[in-house]
């Protein structure tokens, strides 16, 4: 399975997302951070190997209440180069465990993105404060935006996009970064990715067996609710900061699925 990124798939995912990092777009920002070219969002691609684990896990998700996704963005993925996605699969526990990893043209290199999907029990939600709702007409606004091709997605595909989309938009999000960067002077994630270099590392989500399958525009719409739980900060200014930001969601008393993005920044002057 062979993919080759462009700047139109980071400029779709970047109206659909509000993730507007310059180093997707800025020729000048990618090589000051030691990039030979653009590159497209992490996010983007892994939409294209969660739909290819999914379709494969499918076949065999017998005993599974629920899955969970675990991806580790190791190198960034360069806008026209040509990208394999090699799938295994392997039994963890009596369940089954879809790895991919996208891997480009040098074949001694890592892989620019390594993934699994894994059969587990069911999603837990925890106690929140504070919830927000997502209309079905919201939604479909959203999925106008949401870069599939005109093909059916995996529900699970489409919602963890979202929620990864009201985290760059979230205010409690904003509000965290602000605490520990008064400096930066933004009204959105989005612009503090023009003012502070940020990655992301790792992207977890576990949702629940329902959401597994392709569905169509408006299996994917269904209004849901959701909360943003408070972003985690470890690390230091000096030597860069690692941001966790969870969020969860579910609907009327199911819950449907949490995601955790891992966010590291690069070092700060005070």
């Amino acid at each position: 399975m062979s993919f080759i990124y462009s700047l139109r798939d980071a400029k779709t995912w970047a109206k659909f997302s509000g993730d507007y990092n310059p180093i997707h777009f800025d020729h000048a920002e990618a090589k000051r951070l030691g990039l030979d070219g653009l590159c497209v969002h992490g996010m983007r691609a892994m939409l294209d190997i969660k739909t290819a684990l999914s379709a494969r896990m499918e076949n065999d998700a017998s005993g599974a209440d629920g899955f969970s996704f675990v991806s580790r963005l190791r190198e960034p993925v360069l806008c026209d180069e040509p990208y394999q996605l090699a799938l295994s699969e392997t039994v963890r526990r009596g369940r089954m465990q879809i790895s991919g990893k996208l891997l480009g043209k040098e074949a001694s290199a890592q892989a620019s993105i390594s993934s699994k999907l894994t059969g587990t029990g069911g999603v837990n939600l925890a106690p929140v404060t504070q919830t927000f709702s997502l209309s079905a007409q919201t939604l479909r606004s959203f999925y106008q935006d949401f870069p599939h091709g005109g093909k059916p997605v995996a529900v699970w595909n489409f919602m963890d996009a979202v929620l990864f989309r009201q985290m760059v938009q979230s205010s409690g999000t904003l509000d965290t970064v602000r605490s520990i960067l008064p400096e930066v002077r933004a009204t959105c994630l989005s612009e503090v990715f023009s003012q502070v270099q940020v990655v992301q590392t790792h992207h977890e989500t576990r949702f629940s067996r329902s959401l597994l399958a392709a569905g169509t525009e408006t299996a994917c719409c269904e209004a849901f609710d959701y909360a943003v739980l408070p972003t985690l900060v470890t690390g230091d200014k000096h030597s860069g900061l690692i941001l966790l930001a969870s969020l969860q969601a579910w609907r009327g008393e199911e819950p449907r699925m949490t995601v955790t993005v891992t966010l590291k920044t690069g070092p700060l002057t005070a």
